[in-house]
C-alpha cells in the first residue's frame, strides 16, 4: 500500500510538470534532476546503512550464538553430579514443569507435569480432553511410568512420573514407534539434558 501511494505522488508531479509553460518545465527540470540526485545519494547512502546495520545485526547474532554455546558449555561442566534439579516452560498457556533426580550424572526418576489452560491456548476443552486420552494411552499401564489426568480451575494437568531403570522400551515402542525406538536407548546424562532444555528455553527453577 505504501509502494502505491508513492507511485501515485510521483504521477501527479509528471502531470503537474507538464501544464507548466516551456520556461517553467526547464526551470522545473533542472530542478527535479537535482532532486533526483539529491534523493538518489540520500538512498545510497541510506542502502550502505541499512547494510552496515545489517552486517552488524548479523555480526551480533552470530555472537550471541556463540556465547550462548560456550555458556551452555560452561553450564555442563559445572553442573552436580547427584541431586535433584527443576525445569520450567511456558508457552502460550502450556506450562511443563520437569523435576530430575540423578546420580553419577544419571537420571533415574522424572517428574513431568504438563499444564493445559484451554482459553490461553485457543482451543476447547474437548480438543484438550482429547488430547489428553491420546497421550494417557501411551503411557498408562507401561511398566516404570505411571500416568495421571487431573483437572483444576479450568486447568487440564497430565502427570508422568518416570522410573528410568525399570521403563518397559518395547511396550512404549509398540504403542507410539514414531516417538520411542524399538531397542533400550542409551542412559539419560544430566549435563547433557541441560544444554537441550536451555536452549529449548527452560528456565532453572
Amino acid at each position: 500500500m505504501k509502494t502505491l501511494k508513492t507511485s501515485l505522488v510521483l504521477l501527479s508531479s509528471i502531470f503537474v510538470l507538464a501544464a507548466c509553460g516551456q520556461n517553467n518545465s526547464v526551470g522545473n527540470a533542472t530542478e527535479t534532476n537535482q532532486n533526483a540526485q539529491e534523493a538518489t545519494q540520500a538512498n545510497t547512502k541510506q542502502s550502505k546503512l541499512n547494510s552496515a546495520n545489517n552486517q552488524q545485526s548479523q555480526e551480533k547474532a552470530a555472537d550471541n550464538q556463540q556465547n550462548k554455546k560456550k555458556s551452555n558449555a560452561q553450564n555442563s561442566s559445572n553442573l552436580p553430579k547427584d541431586g535433584e534439579a527443576v525445569y520450567k516452560l511456558e508457552d502460550n498457556g502450556n506450562t511443563t514443569t520437569l523435576k530430575y533426580y540423578f546420580k553419577d550424572d544419571i537420571v533415574y526418576l522424572q517428574d513431568a507435569v504438563y499444564a493445559f489452560n484451554p482459553k490461553e491456548m485457543g482451543k476447547t476443552e474437548e480438543e484438550i480432553q482429547k488430547l489428553l486420552k491420546k497421550r494417557h494411552s501411551i503411557y498408562d499401564g507401561v511398566k516404570g511410568i505411571e500416568s495421571t489426568i487431573a483437572r483444576k480451575d479450568g486447568i487440564y494437568y497430565h502427570t508422568l512420573k518416570i522410573d528410568y531403570n525399570n521403563i518397559d522400551w518395547k511396550e512404549l515402542h509398540k504403542r507410539a514407534p514414531e516417538t520411542f525406538p524399538n531397542t533400550n536407548p542409551s542412559a539419560l546424562k544430566y549435563s547433557e539434558a541441560v544444554p537441550k532444555l536451555l536452549e529449548d528455553g527452560y528456565v532453572k527453577q
